[in-house]
C-alpha cells in the first residue's frame, strides 16, 4: 500500500479498511489470505500495529482452521 494512503487516512478508516479486506477473504473461504492480509495491513501503519500475542493467535486459529474464530476476533478490534 502507498506510503501516503496510510498516513492520511484516519486510524478508525484504516482499521475498518483493514478488516473488511480480511472479511472478503474470509467470504471466499480463504482463510490463509485473511490473516496474512489482516496482520500485514495492520502492522504497516504504526499506529496501528498488532500486539505480537495478537499475531500468534491468528497464527493459532489458522492452524486450527478457525474461520469462525479468526472472524470474531476481527470484528471485536478497534
Amino acid at each position: 500500500m502507498e506510503r501516503s494512503l496510510l498516513i492520511e487516512m484516519t486510524r478508525d478508516k484504516y482499521v475498518e479498511r483493514c478488516k473488511q479486506r480480511a472479511f472478503d477473504h474470509l467470504d471466499r473461504g480463504d482463510l490463509n489470505n485473511s490473516v496474512a492480509s489482516f496482520v500485514e495491513t495492520m502492522n504497516a501503519r504504526p499506529d496501528c500495529e498488532l500486539p505480537n500475542y495478537l499475531a500468534r493467535l491468528g497464527g493459532s486459529l489458522l492452524s486450527a482452521n478457525d474461520a469462525l474464530g479468526w472472524r470474531t476476533l476481527i470484528e471485536i478490534l478497534r
